[in-house]
């Protein structure tokens, strides 16, 4: 059942969203932020703490993995081991679930219930007391706690190394698409100062090509996705500077291209691999065209195959040749390039003038459907078209 090898994905585990790269792209700069609000930890063992926000994908949550595993191996070759612990707060949305998963880091048994939340944290101070362990816990998605009135946790946890108690520490990273400063109380403010925090921008168009880029360097067989294809991942994602939906559409994308057989990753294949993520090209918005502009939609798909993009020259030569499929009159260029404009202000059509030593030329391009795919939903319409033309008559 298994026994074809697979032809382009060489590892599928580097294209999880688990996946912790040993080198985060274009990610230096929060890396070297973590490390200077962490020295005190890492080198004396004094507690710390840092809030990442940023919306998603835009590596918070590979950032805080990335920088917590280097720095428990730093710590563990100085002969300062520290105990990091991940916790989802979207899965775990109560003090009670937050306080036991950290109780079993140490005792895997602890019951689930019997227990409120203050007694929780004596036993887990004691686990920590007793075993002297310096812990880093990571709270993801921690306004998913915050907004069900966890703020005293957070205050808790930061002052587990106050008075009698200065054998058990706890250093706290909170990750969160949302501000939370106001879900937190005076208290805990004083915790997360203005300098605790480490921004997230969303990546650029350039970033997400370098960042699908080495992924599909880690993931595929050498040579197995083109240059238009690793653009196209690109500029797709870029609209939302999201690195997940970038490596999302690699993984689709190489998986559809793995079924074809035909042994590359092309721009049809990412084409499909958007149209399953999000679709901006619905059958409702190609049935609702006119005769006109359904058959330059034809044309284009025709003119592209497995192009990036056309020139909108090659598209209108196509045009000519579509309309006397179809025994219809060619519009002169003025209107063929009226009908382009309609068609990209529905989302079915993409333009972009560039310069070249020849001129101004215009390019056009297909959003997120295979152009083989476009081209036969658009001759099965315009037959439908043509036909209920005809029977009107």
């Amino acid at each position: 059942m298994f026994e074809r090898s697979s032809v382009i994905i060489r590892d599928p585990v580097k294209l999880d969203y688990d996946y912790v790269p040993k080198d985060l792209v274009h990610r230096e700069g929060q890396m070297h932020s973590l490390e200077t609000l962490f020295r005190p930890l890492a080198q004396h063992g004094r507690p710390c703490t840092a809030y990442l926000t940023g919306s998603v994908g835009t590596g918070k949550t590979v950032t805080a993995r990335r920088f917590c595993t280097d720095m428990a191996e730093y710590c563990r070759n100085a002969g300062r081991p520290i105990s990091v612990v991940f916790i989802n707060c979207r899965n775990r949305s109560s003090e009670s679930a937050v306080v036991l998963q950290l109780i079993r880091h140490f005792d895997a048994g602890f019951p689930d219930r019997g227990f409120a939340p203050d007694e929780m944290l004596r036993v887990l101070r004691n686990h920590l007391t007793t075993n002297v362990s310096n812990m880093v816990v990571v709270l993801d998605e921690v306004d998913a706690l915050m907004k069900k009135g966890a703020v005293d946790l957070v205050y808790q946890l930061t002052r587990f190394s106050d008075g009698s108690n200065s054998d058990a520490k706890v250093s706290l990273i909170m990750i969160s698409q949302d501000p939370v400063h106001e879900l937190m109380d005076d208290a805990s403010l004083s915790t997360f100062r203005r300098l605790n925090r480490v921004t997230f921008n969303k990546y650029t168009r350039d970033e997400l090509r370098r960042i699908v880029e080495v992924r599909a360097e880690e993931a595929l067989v050498p040579g197995t996705i083109t240059e238009d294809s690793l653009d196209l991942i690109a500029d797709n994602s870029a609209e939302f500077g999201d690195a997940r939906m970038a490596i999302e559409l690699l993984d689709r994308a190489a998986n559809i291209a793995e079924e074809d057989s035909e042994g590359e990753v092309n721009v049809e294949h990412v084409r499909a691999a958007k149209a399953m993520i999000y679709s901006v090209v619905s059958e409702s918005k190609l049935m609702m065209l006119d005769l006109n502009r359904m058959i330059v939609l034809l044309a284009v798909a025709r003119a592209m195959k497995t192009n990036l993009a056309i020139m909108m020259s090659a598209a209108e030569k196509t045009y000519a040749i579509v309309c006397e499929e179809y025994d219809t009159a060619a519009r002169k260029h003025t209107q063929f390039w009226k009908y382009v404009q309609d068609l990209e202000s529905m989302g079915l059509l993409k333009t972009e003038v560039r310069n070249d030593r020849n001129g101004r030329t215009t390019m056009i391009s297909l959003p997120d459907i295979p152009s083989k795919v476009l081209a036969q939903k658009m001759e099965s319409l315009i037959e439908m078209k043509v036909k209920g033309d005809q029977d009107e008559v």
